[in-house]
């Protein structure tokens, strides 16, 4: 190999190795170069030293290192990309790095926290699984402070590379396997228009409208009719909850982004920076660690249960914010993670004017920068001169850079706290000095479902949101109405209402679709030849396949059980994939091969250092082997969710191919909410997801799928 792409690393023990880099490694190879190759007078070297330590890892999921574009020396991990080595390990280690003139080393130095670190199988008691922890269970010292490190890293160019030794890492350890990247399929008739894509949230269906000349159908639900003021879905599963604070799947956050407000938004296809909501202006502090927001006036909550309105004000902010994280459901580890509900709390605006005079502020928004010594300056900045209900400061352990796209999601979306805590109201108010002591409200709140303000959400939800919930009926429909107590309703919205039609037969929903009862169709990919060209009372079918979404469909292994805690088990069964297979007749193409867990073409991606798995049950079954693994003795329960056809098919496939490796294999279903709490609390083998992005950063691939939960005295990073 010439010189470039390639690095030397001299390690205690004078022992020289080297690696491939620069995508000299491709395909399904699967070794690293192990000879000795020492730079020419061609290449310049410079050379650094890594300031590590000692720890100890896991034997199972070390061993395995030594793929492409990872060296594991003793206790440190090496990580190569295009631009940069990737040094990892505990604080103490000092490696010798010598690389050609141009490469950086990025050195990620730790001392784990380990009393304060949770159990793996406590975190899976309390259903922690895709939250406080990824779904895997998996836990790697150093990949968790490479998580840290890249949450923690301000400059984006560090940032970009912490991504890719992720990505690397992920790759080679292969907690989830990567199925690919979503191609989205959308199906409805031609007479919807206004219809956009955003990668996080929904569309707002009184954003939506209709040509007035659009059939109007009975929809067999009560008296309810498809007209063109009714926007209707034909869709499959059930929300996890009607409780914003605890749920974590697309449907409740489709729900929730119709029927409630947060304090910062996406405007329908933006991306690069979010707008107001219930926050008409925000500013920071210098170092990122203290937010700001100034809450709109005017907002009420509505209950259609009791015809009744609940203003909202900044104490309700910070109540929402607080019990997202009492509740302790898998969603809260946004909050725990990245926000301190206990320093935040809500301010008067007098109170926030008078800490501007000594403190100022930094504003920042569509492109313009301006230090804030005053609240009319904020508003200024803004643009904003309507009615304000105080300000809701929101304090970071840590500056967060995409803490904005985070506040953004609906699980986030204000409650009144009146209607939750009811006759407790004013002296939970009291205990918290008006909510300038958030952390009294730990008392008056609990842990879990059976929380009582829960279990009112759960059934009677309550928002702020332009729709609210009017009807309902488990696994049947949710009727939506649109909500005149909306502090931006309109007299002439684009839809008057919304119902969402629930059936877990592809073909019933197909009929109902054909039929005009429905206006757009949630279908597999194989069926979306019966829905091309059609026609209806002169309008067409739209079958839409132009956007390739940032979502990845992955299968997940129960990493503390066996065979799956030996990451050479899980290489294995990567190569017992038929990939193609399923893009081709699962999903019609509709499927992008992807290898790691970050979508392209999100920083961080890279196809350089890793293996390209394909379908290669000879290298399955020879990386059994080396495992020392004899599949005969394993039963192996694959699980999906019910009504969702394409998953079925891959289970039953993957069920034909593990057979043939000797596993006893099974297949089996649940009910969505079901199948959540199952995967939640780690009472699985394997089962297939997919992940919509909850915010627009790396970070929320690459920690979901990864982080093990480790907690940190320190994380350390430089650059030399």
């Amino acid at each position: 190999m010439k010189a470039k792409g390639a690095i030397t690393l001299l390690v205690v023990f004078l022992v020289v190795f080297s690696v491939v880099a620069s995508g000299c490694i491709s395909g399904s190879e699967n070794t690293t170069t192990s000879t000795a190759e020492t730079p020419t007078q061609s290449s310049p070297t410079t050379s650094t030293q890594a300031e590590t330590g000692t720890s100890t890892q896991s034997g199972s999921q070390t061993s395995a290192l030594g793929g492409p574009g990872i060296i594991e020396m003793d206790k440190v991990y090496v990580i190569v990309t295009d631009k940069s080595v990737i040094v990892v390990g505990p604080k103490g280690e000092k490696p010798t790095v010598e690389l050609p003139e141009g490469k950086k080393v990025i050195t990620v130095s730790y001392v784990v926290d380990e009393a304060n670190t949770p159990d793996v199988k406590t975190l899976m008691e309390k259903g922690q699984g895709f939250g406080a922890i990824n779904p895997a269970f998996f836990r790697d010292e150093h990949v968790d402070a490479l998580v840290v490190a890249a949450r923690r890293e301000t400059d984006p160019t560090i940032r970009t590379e912490l991504f890719k030794a992720l990505y690397i890492l992920g790759n080679k350890f292969v907690p989830e396997v990567i199925l690919g990247q979503n191609i989205q399929l959308r199906v409805y008739w031609d007479w919807v228009k206004g219809r956009y894509y955003h990668p996080t949230l929904a569309e707002r269906y009184d954003l939506l409208t209709e040509d007035p000349n659009a059939p109007v159908v009975k929809i067999g639900i009560k008296d309810y009719t498809n007209d063109p003021e009714t926007y209707v879905i034909a869709t499959a599963g059930w929300p996890e909850s009607f409780d914003p604070a605890m749920t974590y799947e697309t449907f409740g956050w489709q729900i929730w982004h119709e029927i409630g407000d947060t304090l910062v938004t996406y405007w329908k296809e933006e991306t690069e920076e979010v707008s107001p909501d219930l926050a008409v202006a925000w500013a920071h502090n210098e170092d990122g660690t203290e937010w700001y927001f100034l809450i709109r006036g005017g907002v009420n909550a509505y209950d259609p249960w009791n015809d009744k309105t609940y203003p909202i004000d900044a104490t309700d902010v910070a109540f929402t914010f607080l019990r997202v994280e009492r509740l302790g459901h898998s969603v809260s580890w946004m909050v725990s993670s990245f926000m301190d509900v206990n320093a935040s709390q809500a301010l008067t605006e007098e109170e926030f004017d008078q800490y501007l005079k000594e403190h100022p502020l930094i504003a920042e928004y569509r492109g313009k920068t301006a230090e804030i010594k005053s609240l009319d300056d904020l508003k200024k900045f803004f643009g904003y001169d309507g009615p304000t209900a105080g300000v809701f400061k929101l304090v970071l352990p840590q500056p967060y850079t995409p803490v904005l796209g985070i506040l953004s999601d609906p699980f986030l979306s204000v409650v009144p706290m009146e209607y939750l805590l009811g006759d407790k109201y004013e002296e939970a108010l009291k205990a918290s000095d008006n909510g300038h002591n958030p952390g009294a409200w730990w008392n008056y709140l609990s842990e879990g479902k059976s929380d009582p303000t829960h279990q009112l959400m759960h059934n009677y939800p309550v928002g702020t949101g332009p729709f609210y919930v009017k009807d309902y009926q488990k696994d049947a429909y949710i009727v939506l109405e649109y909500n005149q107590h909306y502090w931006n309703a309109t007299a002439n919205p684009g839809h008057e209402r919304v119902i969402y039609i629930i059936n877990s037969d592809p073909m019933a929903r197909i009929n109902l679709y054909k039929t005009g009862t429905a206006d757009a169709v949630a279908i597999p990919p194989e069926k979306m030849d019966t829905v091309k060209g059609l026609e209806l009372k002169g309008f067409k079918s739209i079958v839409q396949t132009d956007i390739v979404e940032p979502v990845l469909t992955f299968l997940v292994f129960n990493t503390q059980r066996e065979p799956f805690n030996d990451p050479k088990v899980r290489e294995a069964l990567a190569y017992a994939v038929p990939y193609e297979q399923i893009a081709k007749v699962v999903y019609q193409e509709l499927l992008a091969r992807n290898w790691g867990p970050i979508p392209k073409p999100w920083p961080g991606y890279t196809e350089e250092g890793i293996t390209k798995y394909d379908y290669n049950l000879a290298k399955a079954k020879q990386l059994l082997n080396e495992a020392g693994v004899d599949p005969t003795k394993y039963k192996i329960e694959l699980i999906y969710n019910e009504g969702n056809a394409a998953r079925e098919k891959i289970m039953t496939l993957l069920q034909n191919v593990w057979s043939q490796l000797g596993f006893q294999v099974t297949v089996n279903s649940y009910n969505w909410p079901t199948y959540l709490d199952k995967t939640e609390h780690g009472e699985y083998d394997v089962y297939i997801v997919g992940w919509v992005p909850d915010y627009l950063d790396s970070d929320n691939w690459v920690g979901p799928f990864l982080y093990g939960a480790t907690e940190f005295e320190s994380v350390e990073v430089s650059v030399s």
